[in-house]
């Protein structure tokens, strides 16, 4: 009996040198992927938790205290403690266990981005608790791999990092006649289509076929006093008459195109994410950019319903 009870401990002794001989000190557990995206673009989408409900795992849980969000994951709850320059702090916990991450992002070129997200995590003197973190890391290590895999599936489209399809495209209308008027305030409805008739007047009377919707810039300096500007493109050069000009565009010129459904704050937002692309793609802009009225917003008046596409000329 006395020799099974030695046996045993021996065995016992065994077990528990091969934890502390192969489970380090130290555990490290990393997971890296590229993504077709640009890395700026990515940066601000990941920055706002809102969006990450989007493409996180099928089993999201989101929960929001007064300080931070938290995802959950096969029982682990992340939480985004800090943002830093192309990096996020990342607490993952489970029960006793935690783990401080880092997620961090690296342009490889224009369009294309590397994450590598790590952690280095303390084991325990206790060899029991030392297997448990061991293979708790190693569950985590597995699961930040299935996570960085949907980031890449979903953000390897150009809509799902800017909330809108934006498309390169080239110019096709090139003849285009314009006029403008300035207003203290933004510019109704009827005022900006009195500017369109004005325009559509004239080219029936030069004979003339208008070749696509009619096209509008709002700008200010002050939020009081707007320019509005409007032009239609036409199948052949008009002379200019009074307020109403001819323009010429490049023909096959590169231009950004995106199309928004929805009224003035919709618009709004589409004009700032194709204002970011050109700016993380660095391009640069020799023309103003415009909205292209595709709905009559006269006969539409549920602004829910209005389709406008946004035209960004480019270099």
């Amino acid at each position: 009996m006395k020799k099974w009870l030695i046996a045993i401990l021996i065995l016992l002794l065994l077990f528990i040198a091969s934890i502390y001989l192969f489970v380090p000190n130290i555990i490290s557990i990393s997971q890296s992927i590229p993504i077709n995206a640009n890395k700026d673009g990515l940066y601000r989408n990941l920055s706002d938790e809102r969006n990450w409900n989007q493409w996180w795992p099928a089993d999201t849980a989101l929960v929001k205290d007064s300080l931070y969000h938290f995802f959950s994951y096969n029982d682990y709850f992340y939480r985004i403690d800090n943002k830093a320059f192309s990096s996020f702090r990342i607490s993952i916990t489970n029960k006793n266990f935690i783990a401080i991450t880092s997620l961090n992002l690296f342009d490889t070129r224009l369009d294309s981005v590397k994450l590598l997200w790590g952690a280095r995590i303390p084991a325990s003197y206790n060899p029991l608790r030392r297997l448990q973190v061991y293979f708790k890391s190693r569950n985590l290590n597995r699961d930040m791999k299935i996570i960085l895999e949907k980031m890449q599936s979903f953000f390897s489209k150009t809509e799902n990092v800017y909330g809108f399809d934006i498309k390169n495209a080239s110019v096709v209308d090139t003849a285009l006649i314009s006029t403008f008027a300035s207003s203290k305030g933004y510019p109704a409805t009827e005022f900006v289509y009195g500017l369109i008739d004005q325009l559509k007047k004239y080219i029936t009377a030069q004979s003339a076929k208008e070749t696509g919707f009619p096209m509008l810039n709002i700008s200010t300096a002050d939020s009081i006093n707007f320019l509005t500007k409007v032009a239609i493109p036409t199948d052949k050069e008009l002379p200019s008459s009074g307020n109403i000009s001819y323009k010429w565009m490049l023909g096959g010129g590169n231009i950004l195109v995106t199309e928004v459904r929805g009224g003035p704050a919709s618009i709004t937002k589409a004009f700032q994410q194709v204002e970011n692309y050109v700016n993380d793609h660095q391009h640069r802009s020799p023309a103003i950019p415009f909205q292209s009225l595709v709905t009559d917003r006269r006969l539409e008046p549920d602004t829910s319903k209005w389709i406008t596409r946004i035209y960004y000329p480019i270099l």
